[in-house]
């Protein structure tokens, strides 16, 4: 810790020291030049002095900038040139002083050749040194939109893409990965293992490093890596580096997945997600957790129209839910419903998601022809005839998510069979012979069941 701390205290005289040598080896190229252009016999003494004044003041920015260098403060690739390019001057810059003392012993295309050289390294290095500490758009992100053009850089804003659905979504390999490759891996690699941590792999990951566990599954105040990146960003142990911090959205998710049991296998869908981590994973990933009507996720060609005709012609009204959506919202509107008729939905019985048999003569066992509808997730048989023998050819639709029994002839034993139709969310006794209190005792063994039994 000490050493840590004094290699930090040598680091910090960097920004001091690493301007002198722009300014003393720029002044003494620029008194050449004045001298050339005057054409003075003798070279005036003041450039080889401040040739040794950029060369001395270049090895200590060097020298302090190698031990701010080692507090980790910055990515590694880009430190690695930085470092060795300023090395190169400081050597350039004392080969530069040694030329200036004897300017008549080398040609003027080797004395401006080399003026030349020294200006494009300073060039390149300052501007290396200063992607380092503001980060690489510093100079253009708020440019004018035809500079940054002429420079190559990008205007556009970073659109969210939607991963996909929380059952395909891995947390570790798509969510929580790419934040630990974008951020931590530069110091934390095969290669390059600060602290003694390698981020690369899961299983590198699980062994942790010099500071203990980097991730504790289920317990982020013993996770040093979480601990880490939610200090103060002035403390000399806060990771990553300063200009390359984790977002609030990338902080919460590293959170939830620590919280949640550090799985590197699992996906989106085996995490229980808090209300607080939804609009996380929705504004940055594109993943929305909130459960969806099953139509909403079936993927189906559209229905041969011939059938559809077919249908129409004998009484039912029939609709797409939408431009993408082929499932059907059918509706009988005819004078008088037949076994035959009902019959007919069969052939288009995966395609039918919603169907209203309301107010028809529709009969208990005509209701058995509707348990091969997959994706049927409403049906209305509201002020019909139905009794419970016709609930029970129900049972089989597996995604039913609403049903309609207002005013029918239904009592209490419709509820064994509501009980047994596990996706149903919604159902309406209203009107019906079922008892009040015998509802609501299903309804409290169901929690995603509501009763709906209105007044009267």
């Amino acid at each position: 810790m000490i050493a840590l701390e004094f290699s930090t205290f040598l680091g910090r005289f960097h920004p001091l020291f690493v301007h002198l040598p722009i300014g003393f080896l720029i002044l003494a190229i620029v008194l050449e030049w004045i001298e050339n252009f005057r054409k003075t016999e003798t070279k005036s003494k003041l450039i080889p002095i401040a040739w040794l004044l950029g060369a001395i003041s270049a090895a200590a920015a060097a020298f302090s900038g190698w031990w701010l260098g080692e507090t980790g403060l910055y990515e590694e690739d880009m430190l690695f040139s930085h470092r060795w390019l300023g090395i190169t001057l400081v050597v350039f810059a004392f080969v530069g002083w040694w030329l200036k003392k004897k300017p008549n012993s080398y040609s003027k295309l080797v004395q401006n050749g080399f003026n030349i050289i020294l200006l494009i390294m300073l060039s390149i290095e300052g501007h290396k040194g200063g992607n380092l500490t503001h980060g690489e758009t510093y100079l253009t992100e708020y440019a004018p939109e035809s500079i940054q053009s002429i420079l190559g850089v990008s205007t556009t804003k970073d659109s969210i893409t939607s991963l996909g659905t929380p059952d395909s979504v891995l947390v570790y390999r798509d969510l929580i990965k790419p934040i630990f490759d974008s951020k931590c891996v530069a110091c934390h690699n095969n290669e390059i293992k600060r602290g003694g941590l390698n981020m690369a792999h899961a299983d590198s990951l699980q062994l942790g490093g010099e500071g203990g566990l980097a991730i504790a599954p289920g317990n982020i105040a013993e996770s040093e890596l979480f601990r880490r990146i939610t200090l103060p960003q002035k403390s000399i142990k806060f990771m990553p580096p300063t200009q390359n911090a984790l977002t609030y959205d990338e902080i919460k998710t590293v959170e939830w997945w620590i919280n949640k049991g550090a799985s590197y296998e699992d996906p989106v869908s085996a995490f229980a997600v808090d209300d607080n981590i939804k609009p996380v994973l929705l504004r940055r990933f594109g993943i929305d957790t909130d459960p969806k009507p099953w139509y909403e996720t079936v993927t189906i060609a559209a229905a041969d129209s011939t059938l559809i005709i077919n249908l129409q012609k004998i009484g039912f009204t029939v609709n797409t839910l939408g431009a993408t959506n082929n499932l059907l919202d059918i509706k009988y509107s005819g004078s008088e419903l037949t076994q035959e008729k009902i019959k007919a939905l069969e052939n288009v019985k995966d395609h039918i998601t919603w169907l209203s048999l309301a107010q028809t003569n529709i009969e208990d066992d005509w209701l058995s022809s509707l348990s091969g509808f997959t994706n049927l997730t409403r049906l209305q048989l509201e002020k019909t005839a139905v009794t419970d023998k016709g609930v029970s050819h129900l049972i089989s639709l597996s995604h039913l998510e609403a049903l309609n029994l207002y005013n029918t002839n239904v009592t209490d034993a419709c509820l064994t069979s509501i009980d047994k139709i596990n996706s149903l969310k919604r159902v309406y006794l209203w009107g019906t012979n079922v008892k009040p209190e015998t509802a609501k005792n299903i309804a409290d063994n169901k929690d995603d069941l509501e009763v709906i039994l209105g007044e009267g």
